[in-house]
């Protein structure tokens, strides 16, 4: 893919900044393959959107992802980080759909890992039980019992359950969970971390880097934001340096 330039970049983040969560995330899907179309990714399964949103941000750096969580027992904010490299080799895992039912306390279900159009029309229910159901009447193709054809509402939890870690084990970065200890209090838990969040915020970070540099050296040499967003970006640093405005 080539690389994601000065100017590629403000343009994305304009087009995504109103957007809501999972549409930001299919439109930065899209970026990092401008072949692709927004429909099409709105129907990869959750991990392998983000596979491309990782790709998308190795343009911006090759740095670890260091995040942050609240700790549940003292609110101290813990510190954290995972592998890109990692987690993006975790998404080769990932399968586009199950030839196989699921066989789980006397029930067959034949299903699909979920995608973000998915996670869109969960998103609409009220409470987290309505929006697991509306994920497993999408997701669940065919179900039947004991007694024959049922509908997903209607399956057991036990096998709820089971569909629910095979759709986790067949696209495993779709939700990934670090094993967190607080330094203040030594408590451990778990944290999730949002890629489609994480790389939406690096990227908005760096549209406001370069929003500033724009502004630093228009206003030093009256060059336009084509111009300085044309520079290379050792270039456009050294100038910025040159002004006093050098972005650490």
């Amino acid at each position: 893919m080539p690389g994601l330039t000065a100017a590629a970049t403000l343009d994305l983040w304009e087009q995504a900044d109103d957007l809501p969560p999972v549409e930001r995330a299919i439109a930065l899907a899209v970026a990092a393959d401008p072949s692709s179309e927004a429909a099409a990714v709105a129907r990869l399964p959750l991990g392998r959107r983000d596979r491309r949103l990782l790709r998308l941000r190795s343009e911006l750096t090759s740095r670890p992802l260091d995040a942050t969580a609240a700790c549940p027992a003292c609110g101290e904010r813990v510190e954290f980080a995972a592998d890109a490299q990692v987690l993006a080799a975790m998404a080769d895992g990932a399968v586009a759909s199950v030839s196989e039912a699921l066989e789980a306390e006397g029930y067959s279900v034949s299903w699909r890992p979920p995608d973000s159009d998915d996670v869109i029309a969960a998103s609409t229910a009220g409470t987290a039980a309505d929006a697991e159901r509306i994920l497993l009447a999408r997701c669940v193709r065919v179900a039947s019992g004991p007694r024959g054809a049922v509908d997903a509402a209607e399956l057991p939890p036990a096998v709820r359950d089971a569909v629910s870690q095979a759709m986790a084990a067949a696209d495993p970065l779709a939700e990934i969970v670090v094993s967190v200890t607080c330094p203040a209090c030594g408590t451990s838990f778990e944290a999730d971390l949002d890629v489609a969040g994480f790389v939406w915020s690096e990227l908005r970070a760096r549209a406001r880097r370069l929003l500033h540099e724009v502004a630093l050296l228009a206003r030093a040499f009256g060059w336009t934001e084509g111009q300085v967003l044309g520079l290379p970006e050792r270039r456009r640093a050294a100038y910025l340096d040159l002004v006093g405005g050098g972005v650490a």
